[in-house]
């Protein structure tokens, strides 16, 4: 019988190193690539077209710069957009150290197949989420599972439509800087910085992803190319 086939991504060598031992381990699952680094994430799945992908969250973008804060934090949301887009048939596993109910529910709107989080041990799970995932099952670790039975909650988080412009362009083209973003939307660099630090404070977060994913879960903005397309059309 042919081995599932699993990539995994995630910058700390240690998880790495757990999620190797434990699939060499299993001669039902094989392990065919590994990355540290989201840039890595497109040549792995060309390479490799595993069955299930096994994705950190907080992580850098590019080895280049080591620090997975700010401009060069890897972009999971719109990651998620393209992953469905280009390879809809990898079976998308979360493992992360994040437990926010917003992030899991967007990630879960984006087409994740499971959610594990590290500080549940998730090595107990993560067998039997890789087979429950390719069987088109869903799979979540403990905490998932107690994050995702809490009430759900719109907030009454407003938005200028300056806000939701200057946002949604940079999640539909995350790879431009700011100064090209400036560009596109004929504002200035600094106009640029200074929404989203307006953005940052009114959505209580501290950083742009924090912010992509809060504006997604409470309609403020959407991660659909094609309606983005549509705005961008408005606005000029």
């Amino acid at each position: 019988m042919k081995p599932i086939t699993v990539v995994t991504l995630d910058d700390h060598h240690l998880v790495r190193e757990g999620i190797r031992r434990l699939l060499d381990e299993d001669p039902t699952l094989k392990l065919v690539g590994e990355g540290w680094v989201g840039e890595q994430l497109e040549p792995l799945l060309a390479q490799h077209q595993p069955d299930v992908l096994l994705l950190d969250v907080g992580m850098p973008q590019t080895t280049a710069e080591p620090s997975g804060q700010g401009e060069n934090a890897f972009r999971l949301l719109p990651a998620l957009v393209q992953l469905q887009q280009r390879y809809p048939e990898v079976r998308v596993i979360i493992v992360s150290q994040y437990a926010s109910q917003v992030l899991i529910e967007s990630a879960i709107e984006l087409g994740v197949r499971g959610y594990l989080l590290k500080s549940d041990v998730f090595s107990r799970y993560l067998a039997d989420a890789i087979r429950a995932v390719m069987r088109g099952e869903r799979y979540f670790s403990e905490g998932v599972s107690r994050q995702l039975a809490m009430p759900d909650y719109r907030g009454e988080i407003q938005l200028t439509q300056r806000h939701r412009e200057v946002l949604q362009a940079i999640a539909a083209a995350p790879e431009l800087t700011y100064a090209q973003h400036a560009d596109r939307l004929g504002i200035s660099e600094h106009t640029v910085s200074h929404h989203l630090r307006q953005i940052f404070a009114r959505l209580t977060v501290s950083n742009l992803t924090a912010a992509i994913v809060n504006a997604v879960r409470l309609g403020l903005i959407t991660l659909d190319e094609r309606e983005s397309a549509g705005r961008e059309e408005e606005i000029g």
